[in-house]
């Protein structure tokens, strides 16, 4: 090989693909060169060399074996790096020149499709940001599954919320959004994975339009788009064109596009998701300790994903929820039926990913028998199936396409113990295809059929001493001696003379040997010839093999539904349209439950837009304020997707969105205290909550000095009462708040019931009518282990201090006083007030007039 040659053509290979790593097919390895060689031998840990680059030039070099690549890509795109992978087109043979080699695919971070790089229960999904008019949209796709979606957002200020819920393991975008987000702070950024601009034309009105009507075979990318919504056009065509430039291929499992309108789900922000661990534990980011780890019960990997989707996309419509109700119903009234299903569903493999596989033509023989194991498990599930009568039910019956005769194909062809390569051989099962069995015949047999031919041509000869050979110079042979030349038949064609005979060979020897020595290459040869044909058929039925991986999916996440239920003792919830109200009975937190070290206590919980609108949660730390609020939250959000819930019984409204503003926690990222993060969160709550919103609030107003607290907290509870009219939970440890439940309709109080006993406490975990003057703030540190003498003197100094509180009372005060607005004004206005008779509320209402009177000043 002119090494000059190829070296040139790699120049010419990085030339065209500059921001790309070049993985360089050589042989065995794939190697990488100059500035590439430099840079990743750095990220990989690998021992860079140098070879002849031609002029008297070396050009740095390293490289990785080719059946551990996929390693090594992954870790790279994790870094945010493309590969370009330059593989070898044609065999190398002998005086042939250089090897054909060619690019076949750009591996980034959102479009990784070897199994062993991605998370089979996860999706891994790309995502294109357009940005432009005022309008920002975002589309995504997972090409390993070939999900589709797309969304004009109401604002770009939903972006951040968007792209949280996606994750996305990367994201393009036009330029206009590239240069806002460039101007992010360095903290920001970061929260968006592997973000860089594309092709500004491919997010343009005709280039995305061109690339949308090319995939879908359309004119009209309005029958899948709204027209009012067009923006969602340019993200979703600009994501298509880049898939296309970068798998090299055509998207054949993309055929489906879904427009995703922001009213279809409930509305939960990132910080929401975050509060009540929907898919992560707050402590450590693991699923571990999340709602999504406590109700999944799922058998196959696409079930998880889709599990986990509809964990974040709560349904709206009461009608789409109860008809995921019924299905569930059916699975949890059938218990035989229902284990049978998860029986066989746990023999199911990824069909989702496998027929992303076909559409990406990387499909292997091993693959084929995992799609033979799916296709083997229909039939057992649909008998399964039968006598159960809910729409959804038989509608995944129907999906449940009967794949008996590509089985049949399938499993008549390729062997058990199928390589994961078509090119290794011994795919094809015998008995299959005549020609390739008697290949195979010669190969295993090849010295019994010498032999045969050997005592048959001695018995057609006479010739005795007549005898095959071989040997790497002359090939297959027939020897005689001299004594018998004189009866060689005419058709033997001397080969050699020897001292004491001549050797032959015969137009039958010739193509015996012809056989014998191409015959494992023939072999190879027909099989991949026949893998390519099954190939072909599995495309055929690409788009059928997608309704049925769906109607998998959706059948193992009803029947983990109720199989949870049935372990948990989960009821169906009745939805009821907006406005209407919350009602639970026996309510339990569906994580906290599964800690079986302690008996849950239920709770019940009734909200509605009357006099019940606000719960004002008092109560000590420990005592369960928070778990009490988020299991309300978490049981909506659990009927909202059709599951059952942890209660004795359940009414659920329709609601539009869940707020929550719980616990304390600083973004020094973005350099916001604790404080500021709670208001950044509550101002968000109160712009956005309607009348059919769910907000959970905790301890408003406890970032910043008693009285700034308090009076923040007090106006918040009075606007999500009587302008927002919102259902709210609202727990605080400022027990001044109890005082509104007689001023403002529609507030009731409740308070976590607490046994004293010698001076300790004992968590009775159970939500009452009443408030509570008292914290418990010193036994819940005794409790925690803080040392007594730091309690006893904390006991004493708390006497002291409440002997100068003030008690229940009246007391009125003339608000036409004016001439006061030094200290004396407060010191004369103080000693007219009989300050045994100041309720803590009226001692506020003091406060507020004083800072008015003195413009907060002393």
């Amino acid at each position: 090989m002119d090494k000059t040659s190829m070296m040139d053509h790699y120049r010419s290979v990085k030339a065209e693909y500059p921001d790309c790593i070049v993985f360089y097919r050589l042989g065995d390895f794939y190697e990488m060169f100059y500035d590439d060689a430099v840079e990743a031998s750095e990220l990989l840990e690998l021992t860079l060399t140098a070879r002849d680059s031609g002029n008297n030039q070396r050009a740095p070099m390293c490289g990785v074996p080719y059946h551990a690549v996929d390693g090594y890509i992954a870790k790279l795109v994790s870094l945010g790096k493309k590969v370009a992978i330059c593989e070898q087109l044609t065999e190398p043979t002998k005086g042939k020149g250089l090897v054909e080699r060619g690019v076949i695919r750009i591996v980034t971070g959102g479009t990784i499709t070897e199994d062993s790089l991605v998370d089979e229960r996860s999706n891994n999904f790309i995502a294109s940001v357009y940005l432009g008019k005022g309008l920002c949209s975002i589309a995504w796709a997972d090409i390993t599954t070939g999900e589709f979606f797309a969304q004009q957002l109401r604002s770009k200020s939903y972006l951040g919320d968007a792209v949280s819920k996606i994750d996305p393991a990367e994201i393009i975008c036009n330029e206009e959004f590239f240069a806002e987000y460039s101007d992010y702070p360095e903290a920001q950024r970061s929260l968006y994975k592997n973000v860089h601009p594309y092709i500004e034309h491919a997010f343009s009105n005709e280039g995305a339009k061109r690339s949308f009507n090319e995939q879908f075979e359309t004119k009209d990318p309005f029958a899948y788009i709204p027209v009012e919504h067009a923006a969602a056009l340019n993200a979703a065509g600009a994501l298509i064109s880049y898939l296309k430039a970068t798998q090299m291929r055509t998207l054949k499992n993309l055929r489906e596009l879904r427009y995703v309108e922001q009213n279809d789900f409930l509305f939960m922000d990132s910080s929401a998701i975050r509060n009540l661990e929907v898919i992560c534990s707050l402590r450590d980011r693991k699923k571990y300790g999340s709602l999504l780890w406590a109700i999944d019960r799922t058998k196959t990997a696409g079930g998880a994903r889709r599990l986990k989707a509809m964990l974040l996309n709560p349904l709206l419509d009461v009608g789409a929820i109860r008809f995921r109700q019924e299905g569930v119903k059916d699975l949890y009234d059938n218990n035989l039926a229902r284990e049978a299903i998860n029986d066989t569903l746990s023999s199911v493999k990824d069909l989702a990913r496998l027929c992303g596989r076909i559409s990406n033509d990387v499909v292997t023989p091993k693959d084929c028998n995992s799609i033979l194991k799916t296709l083997d498990a229909v039939p057992a599930l649909k008998m399964n199936l039968v006598g159960m009568d809910s729409p959804f039910i038989k509608k995944t019956y129907e999906d449940l396409i009967d794949f008996t005769e590509l089985a049949n194909i399938i499993r008549s062809m390729i062997s058990e113990n199928a390589p994961v390569s078509a090119k290794d051989g011994n795919l094809i099962k015998s008995g299959f295809d005549q020609e390739l069995d008697r290949l195979r015949g010669i190969v295993q047999n090849g010295k019994k059929i010498l032999t045969e031919m050997e005592e048959s041509e001695r018995n057609k000869t006479g010739i005795r001493t007549l005898r095959f050979g071989y040997n790497k110079v002359f090939g297959y042979y027939i020897e005689v001696s001299n004594s018998f030349v004189d009866q060689v038949p005419y058709n033997y064609i001397r080969k050699q003379t020897l001292v004491n005979g001549e050797r032959y060979v015969t137009e039958e020897l010739k193509a015996f040997e012809e056989e014998v020595l191409t015959a494992n290459e023939k072999i190879v040869k027909i099989e991949y010839e026949l893998f390519v044909k099954l190939k072909g058929v599995l495309l055929k039925n690409l788009e059928e093999l997608m309704v049925l991986a769906k109607a998998l999916s959706a059948l193992d996440v009803a029947a983990a539904f109720a199989t949870v239920a049935r372990e948990r003792n989960y009821v169906c919830p009745t939805m009821v349209e907006r406005g209407k109200p919350l009602n639970i009975v026996g309510g339990r937190h569906p994580i906290v439950e599964r800690n079986d070290k302690f008996r849950f206590i239920p709770n019940d919980t009734y909200l509605d837009l009357g006099e019940n609108s606000m719960m004002i949660i008092t109560g000590p730390n420990m005592a369960g304020k928070s778990t009490y609020m988020r299991q309300v939250a978490l049981i909506t959000l659990l009927a909202h997707i059709g599951c059952f819930v942890p209660a004795k019984e359940a009414e659920i409204p329709i609601t539009d969105k869940i707020f929550t503003r719980v616990g304390a926690s600083d973004n020094l990222l973005f350099d916001q205290s604790t404080f500021m993060v709670e208001m950044s969160e509550v101002a968000s709550i109160l712009t956005n909550a309607t009348k059919d919103s769910l907000v959970i609030l905790d301890e408003v107003g406890r970032g910043t000095s008693t009285f700034d607290g308090l009076s923040i907290a007090w106006a918040v509870v009075e606007y999500l009462t009587l302008t927002r009219k919102v259902k709210t939970l609202f727990a605080t440890h400022y027990h001044e708040l109890s005082e509104l439940e007689n001023k403002i309709d529609g507030i009731k109080n409740y308070k976590v019931a607490v046994k004293e006993s010698n001076g300790d406490i004992v968590f009775l975990r159970k939500i009452q009518r009443g408030s509570t003057n008292k914290s418990f703030g010193i036994e819940v540190a005794s409790l925690a282990g803080v040392p007594r003498e730091v309690t006893s003197k904390a006991k004493s100094i708390l006497r002291s201090l409440e002997k100068r509180d003030i008690e229940i009372g009246e007391v009125s005060f003339d608000e036409n006083e004016e001439k006061f607005v030094q200290k004396s004004f407060i010191e004369e206005y103080l000693e007219k007030i009989d300050m045994n008779n100041v309720t803590p509320l009226k001692a506020f209402e003091i406060l507020n007039y004083l800072k008015g009177k003195t413009n907060g000043e002393n």
